[in-house]
């Protein structure tokens, strides 16, 4: 049993950029032993691109400032622990092929990837 962080409304499981065993760099899910804390939960979304600390590139500017950190406040809490079998955390990673450009979605126990949309 792995964990994963999953949307809760759109199912994507986090992904990110991740050096392997061999210090090979591979794009894929985010997996955890035991439920992720607050803490490392926070930094895989900070990892991801998701979540922006104040001052770092991409972080809100001043004249919106607290309505963008109040939306990325509610986008935080939409990630959740999920619990993925050994099968479903390997068919995740063979979905997205090490492309950064596809996003794993898990629903009704299925998983399935798309193209993420651009902003």
């Amino acid at each position: 049993m792995a964990y994963a962080l999953k949307h809760v409304v759109t199912g994507e499981l986090l992904a990110a950029v991740q050096t392997n065993g061999y210090q090979l760099r591979y794009f894929g899910i985010l997996l955890w032993e035991d439920v992720p804390d607050e803490e490392e939960r926070l930094a895989a979304l900070a990892r991801a691109g998701v979540y922006a600390q104040p001052g770092e590139e991409g972080a809100a500017r001043k004249p919106d400032r607290l309505k963008s950190e109040w939306e990325q406040v509610q986008e935080l809490g939409r990630w959740k622990p999920c619990a993925l079998g050994e099968h479903e955390a390997k068919m995740a990673n063979v979905k997205l092929r090490n492309d950064p450009r596809l996003r794993v979605i898990l629903t009704n126990g299925e998983l399935h990837a798309e193209e993420r949309e651009h902003a």
